[in-house]
């Protein structure tokens, strides 16, 4: 009796500690499919949200495949089966469908409260879109031109070495937007036997006349350019033209850059932020810089808390993924850190984050402080040998905020008169780098005070122009200065309100 007694207590605690909750995700995926968004073939669709850790994801929340869908029957209604800890019942959570790896649905995340002894939750359309577009395929050729004159031979291991090394152009097929036809050997750009600087090829492709597709060029190998060889910055976009279309594209200076030696020395770099101003760019809300509770840098590597890892939460600065800025006062933020002899040279990407009160809420708690700039919207500096460097930023003003105007190269530096002058509300500035570098733009009052940053970034040789729209400044005389390498110039503008 006494046996029996103690064999049903222990099943009793048994099912007490290890009895779970299964729930059951589903999306059907047939409208995607149909609409070329995704390719059963090819494309993986996963769950992500604030429940993946109290359902044994061990990487934490809102990332990672550790919940991959499938579709058993081929019906294109994906499927998931996550294990949920009884003490869970009653919690409120939050999901949302991912295609691949960033491949966010935009509709709002869909909520659920656990409950037992089961779940199994609506099928849902993938982002909501239940419309069976007509899809209307083109083919489309575009005429690729790169000048590499500008990294030919610069850099570590005189890269950019035709000899070993090769520049190609990637996508025009990603996130299910096109269909590569050309032969994937195509992507590698050919030397020009007569121009060597002159890099060239032609890649035929496919998809929907209403879409638009992008790519990017890309350097190999990985381990002899900065940023493993990618362009910097935000993706290039074709959009879709009449079947048959060729588009001979003109000449373009790739934002790729060589790595440089390492360096010999320390050097120390300072990384100023004001956050006046500030943004969030998730919901175009306004920052206010007195709810401030710290603002963090990520960027790639790690003195500057590597984005090759972490979540763009308040715990990677935990984990080294986020340096956390101090506040000088004003508004005003900073960080200096001491890159250490050895570190290799070249160009550098990094990123801020504004902390304050509810801003992990934002964007469903997915990368909730990543709220500066979207995917390839970065700062970028020049990091090799010589004295410290100081890096000043405005919160959310990026390399969009300039544009490119002749992708040519200067035979000088030069800095145009800004137009119209006198001016309200806004002016246009326009002036030419001749090599590659840190360019920064500086606005001064007449008393010397620096009041604004136009420009700080790192830009290939060309031509730009920037637009001035000086908020907040009252009327009258200010100075703006383009400085890169040696060269230095100022010229006067005036506000009229």
């Amino acid at each position: 009796m006494k046996k029996t007694m103690l064999t049903i207590l222990f099943a009793l605690l048994t099912t007490s500690l290890f009895a779970q909750i299964p729930v059951t995700f589903q999306v059907d995926m047939g409208v995607a499919v149909h609409n070329l968004v995704f390719d059963p073939a090819a494309d993986v669709v996963v769950i992500r949200g604030n429940f993946q850790t109290d359902a044994g994801d061990p990487g934490g929340d809102w990332q990672g495949q550790f919940f991959l869908m499938s579709d058993g029957d081929g019906d294109t209604i994906y499927t998931f089966t996550a294990n949920f800890p009884t003490d869970s019942a009653g919690k409120a959570y939050e999901y949302k469908f991912v295609l691949n790896t960033d491949g966010w649905e935009g509709s709002p995340n869909r909520p659920f409260t656990l409950t037992a002894p089961s779940m199994t939750l609506p099928v849902h359309y993938f982002n909501n879109d239940s419309i069976y577009a007509a899809v209307v395929l083109v083919t489309n050729t575009i005429e690729f031109t790169a000048d590499l004159s500008t990294v030919l031979g610069v850099g570590a291991g005189g890269a950019f070495d035709p000899a070993q090394d090769s520049m190609l152009v990637m996508g025009l097929n990603w996130d299910g937007l096109g269909t590569l036809i050309s032969p994937e050997a195509d992507r590698k750009l050919v030397q020009d036997p007569f121009t060597p600087n002159i890099f060239t090829t032609s890649l035929t492709f496919e998809g929907d006349i209403v879409d638009s597709t992008k790519w990017k060029f890309k350097a190999f190998p990985d381990s002899r350019f900065s940023n493993t060889g990618w362009e910097t910055g935000e993706d290039r976009w074709h959009q879709y033209l009449p079947d048959g279309t060729t588009t001979t594209l003109p000449a373009i200076v790739p934002r790729i850059y060589p790595l440089f030696d390492a360096l010999l020395n320390d050097v120390s770099v300072t990384f100023n932020v004001d956050m006046n101003n500030a943004v969030n760019r998730y919901n175009n809300t306004p920052i206010d810089p007195a709810t401030l509770e710290f603002v963090g840098m990520r960027g790639g590597a790690d003195f500057l808390g590597s984005w090759d890892a972490g979540n763009w939460t308040v715990s990677d600065t935990t984990t080294g993924n986020m340096k956390v800025l101090q506040n000088m006062g004003n508004n005003l933020w900073s960080r200096t850190v001491v890159v250490a002899a050895g570190t290799n040279g070249g160009v550098y990407e990094y990123k801020f984050a504004a902390v304050y009160p509810f801003a992990d809420t934002v964007n469903g708690g997915s990368s909730p402080l990543d709220n500066e700039g979207g995917f390839g919207k970065n700062h970028s500096f020049i990091l090799k040998d010589g004295p410290a460097v100081v890096l000043n930023n405005l919160f959310g003003v990026f390399v969009t905020a300039v544009r490119q105007v002749d992708d040519l190269v200067p035979s000088q530096f030069s800095l145009q008169q800004n137009y119209p002058n006198p001016f309200n509300p806004a002016t246009t500035i326009r002036y030419k780098v001749a090599e590659m570098g840190l360019v920064t733009m500086k606005i001064y009052n007449t008393l010397g005070q620096e009041v604004g940053v136009m420009v700080n970034q790192v830009q290939n040789p060309g031509e730009y122009q920037v637009s001035f729209e000086p908020y907040g400044l009252s009327s009258g005389v200010y100075f703006y200065t383009l400085t890169s390498g040696s060269f230095n110039s100022t010229k006067k503008m005036i506000l009229m309100k």
